[in-house]
């Protein structure tokens, strides 16, 4: 039953797919009513934005994981002077 399952809906989704391409609807496929759309609907300068975010955070990606050793930069801290002084709170009663 389980195989039968299975075999329906991957038929349905390569049915799916190849309407998505194939089909015509007013003379377009609606893959390409689909991308018309998007592009009467995004605005481009917000798709720079986030491709400007991703290529600074693949910049800083990179530049850490080039380091050559651990020992030739400081590991960067976000733990703020309060957070370590609870910690230390923490760790000094235990003792």
């Amino acid at each position: 039953m389980g195989v039968l399952k299975f075999l329906v809906w991957t038929a349905c989704a390569v049915g799916l797919g190849v309407f998505l391409a194939r089909g015509k609807v007013d003379g377009r496929s609606p893959l390409e009513h689909m991308e018309r759309t998007w592009k009467r609907s995004v605005n481009p300068s917000t798709m720079d934005k986030v491709k400007d975010g991703f290529e600074g955070a693949l910049d800083d990606a990179k530049q850490v994981v080039s380091q050559k050793s651990a020992n030739t930069a400081a590991p960067r801290e976000r733990i703020t002077e309060e957070d370590r002084a609870a910690i230390n709170n923490i760790i000094a009663k235990k003792k």
